[in-house]
């Protein structure tokens, strides 16, 4: 009975309960134990820890029986490595993650004022596939200049692969259709998003998905499904299912933007009241921040570099189903 309570063998029982008690929690991640179980998933993970730590402690009493006591600490080093070097990579990742998401929650150091923009569709060196069809086997487009109805938001959290449609009839709901085409994305070991396809066509409106920003333009919605503008280039059209995502109307969205600009062919001057025969306001400012939206007039914050507020005041953000104003998310 003395020696199964040596020291290395005691170090032993400790070492293969840790030990086990990780492969148990890596194990449930791969097989992806507690998925969409919501708060009970936490619960689920941490149980395949604990009976694989929990069968590793009770066999490692009658491992450590037949083994020589060298060959025991032999093990004990082997597992000892192992423990500190999964630990010290997990706490690299966390560092990694918190230093994201420090410079996520510190927007105002960007002062890049322009519209959030990306240079060339995800998808450039993806293989080719055919556009979104309507019935006639017509890639439908848009009018370039149609402001639509505001943005549609895909909720990627819950629905990671994004189905797009054409040729759709608006009488029959999702189920009655085949997706012409596929967004599919997956979370790096930082937690954000990115794609493992996506079609060559695909230019959304706004992109930057290490933000969480994506937006496709909304032209129209129905029961089912939100007419989208997958291609601001050419304006190429797709329906997507509705519930897949979150519609954010014009006021809604330009209320979710950081600040806003008035755009240099468009220029205008900052009303007291949101009438044409207002007078204006006089205030110098650095940044305007929207504060509320009302038909085409906005009530902005007029701020200073430090975003300290100066003064209110009203602007036109469309006029005759054009834009006015560009914004920013991120300054």
């Amino acid at each position: 009975m003395k020696n199964f309570f040596k020291p290395a063998r005691i170090g032993f029982y400790v070492l293969m309960l840790l030990a086990f008690f990780i492969i148990g929690l890596y194990y449930a991640g791969y097989v992806g134990a507690g998925k969409g179980e919501g708060l009970a998933g936490g619960a689920i993970v941490l149980g395949y820890g604990i009976i694989f730590g929990g069968v590793a402690f009770v066999a490692s009493f009658f491992i450590a029986h037949f083994l020589e006591i060298s060959k025991i600490k032999i093990i004990n080093w082997v597992l000892l490595i192992l423990i500190l070097a999964t630990w010290g990579y997990k706490h690299y990742q966390f560092r990694q993650r918190d230093s994201i998401q420090e410079e996520k929650n510190a927007p105002y150091q960007n002062k890049n004022k322009t519209p959030t923009e990306i240079a060339e569709p995800i998808s450039a060196h993806l293989k080719m596939t055919v556009p979104i069809k309507n019935e006639k086997g017509i890639a439908e487009t848009s009018g370039q200049e149609d402001l639509g109805i505001g943005f549609f938001k895909p909720n990627f959290h819950e629905y990671p692969t994004l189905y797009f449609y054409g040729g759709i009839n608006l009488e029959k709901g999702v189920v009655d259709h085949l997706p012409q085409d596929s967004l599919v994305l997956r979370k790096n070991q930082n937690g954000d998003f990115t794609s493992t396809y996506a079609p060559p066509y695909l230019l959304p409106e706004h992109m930057k998905l290490d933000y969480g920003i994506f937006h496709f333009k909304a032209l129209g919605i129905g029961y089912d499904f939100v007419k989208v503008e997958v291609n601001k280039q050419n304006g190429q059209i797709a329906y997507l299912n509705k519930n897949d995502g979150e519609i954010l109307y014009w006021p809604e969205f330009l209320l979710s933007v950081n600040t806003i600009e008035m755009l240099a062919e468009h220029p205008q001057p900052i009303k007291i009241k949101p009438l044409d025969h207002a007078s204006q306001t006089s205030t110098s400012h650095a940044f305007l921040k929207p504060l509320l939206v009302q038909g085409e007039w906005m009530l902005v914050l007029l701020t200073d570099k430090t975003f300290t507020t100066l003064d209110t005041g009203w602007i036109r953000w469309k006029s005759d189903g054009k834009l006015l104003i560009s914004f920013s998310f991120l300054s």
